[in-house]
């Protein structure tokens, strides 16, 4: 058999079969949230506008959820529909090999992974952040948060200082009533400013008004008056005193390593944003896993019906997902190094994957 036309086959098989499952999941997702939040709908009556923006942009975060569970079940209907039919009993009789059958599979698994790190990377962020604006200003009726004008919020300065803020005022770059304190490695303040105001000129901010102690090891301090005290340790800009604060979850690869370099200039301890940085590239390849799981798994038992296929998906499925937040959980107490917490439920499943394909291709 010509293995271009094999290929392009197995290939679009699975490809249709994938999108149907997707749209399937999709659908069924927003009907049952659309249903648990009916009260909300009837009561806020934000119009059919609004609630198509608010599930158009949750679809990014939804295909990137579902698509691992759809491509495993997909790959146990597609081999099991092939074995069924005698195809792969075909195909093997003329001298095609169990891994040569799989290779497509195996191909779209990954070019499906690579699909999902680029939309989970630039897409679901913006998205779920479009997503919460739509709630909380058409549906909530509530005033949209104006990140430039903020009251009474505390900040990590890069020079590793804890800024107290009272009033920030991105228009006109100043901050109203502020406190400045530094630390030392036992967390013990070895300087603080208290200003009445901040302003950014020139590249830099200037405190007024300004009362500064500086703490000796030894418990003595220095205490100055200042009417004006220029602050260069401080190097964080308006925009960034102004910015949407984002949690890890909701930063891309890009930002999450300006992220971690900010906290590890500032002293911190970057391990929570070093396992999100981790978990963003090994999650989307949960896809060509689940192939290399799925299609194996299908092969042991070809006459089971679809029934069998689906429970086996959905276990599959929950046990990888609990292996993922439990290794989070690890690598976000410590108790793992953030690689291996973000890439245990993977490791785990490349192992099963590795040792059911070989036994797939012995039998």
């Amino acid at each position: 058999m010509n293995a271009g036309i094999l290929d392009r086959y197995i290939a679009g098989r699975f490809l249709r079969m994938i999108l149907m499952a997707v749209a399937a999941f999709t659908v069924l997702f927003v009907v049952v949230d659309a249903f648990d939040n009916i009260n909300r709908w009837m009561e806020k009556s934000p119009g059919w506008e609004a609630f198509l923006r608010y599930y158009l942009y949750g679809l990014p975060y939804i295909i990137v959820l579902v698509m691992p569970v759809a491509v495993l079940l997909c790959s146990l209907f597609l081999v099991t529909s092939l074995a069924r039919n005698n195809e792969l009993t075909a195909l093997r009789a003329s001298g095609v090999s169990v891994p040569r059958v799989f290779a497509p599979l195996l191909a779209v698994g990954f070019l499906i992974s690579v699909f999902v790190l680029v939309v989970g990377d630039f897409v679901v962020a913006e998205a779920n952040y479009r997503q919460t604006l739509v709630k909380r200003v058409e549906i909530d009726r509530k005033d949209p948060i104006d990140y430039g004008m903020r009251h009474s919020f505390a900040h990590r300065s890069l020079s590793g200082a804890i800024m107290e803020i009272g009033f920030f005022d991105g228009r006109q770059e100043t901050i109203t009533g502020i406190v400045l304190e530094w630390f030392d490695d036992q967390s013990r303040v070895v300087r603080r400013i208290d200003a009445a105001r901040m302003v950014w000129a020139d590249s830099m901010w200037t405190a007024q008004k300004a009362e500064e102690r500086v703490f000796g090891p030894d418990g003595e301090m220095g205490y100055t008056m200042h009417d004006t005290l220029a602050v260069p340790e401080i190097t964080d800009t308006p925009e960034d005193l102004g910015s949407r604060a984002k949690t890890p979850a909701e930063m891309n690869l890009f930002e999450l390593s300006r992220q971690i370099e900010r906290i590890r200039i500032a002293g911190g301890n970057p391990r929570e944003s070093l396992v999100e940085f981790y978990m963003t590239i090994f999650f989307p390849f949960s896809s060509l896993i689940m192939v290399l799981v799925g299609a194996p798994m299908a092969t042991r038992n070809p006459r089971s019906g679809r029934s069998t296929s689906v429970a086996a998906a959905i276990l599959l499925a929950f046990i990888f997902f609990s292996l993922t937040r439990f290794g989070q959980t690890l690598g976000n107490k410590g108790a793992l190094e953030p690689v291996l917490s973000a890439g245990l439920s993977n490791a785990i499943f490349v192992m099963l994957g590795i040792v059911m394909f070989s036994r797939t291709i012995k039998s």
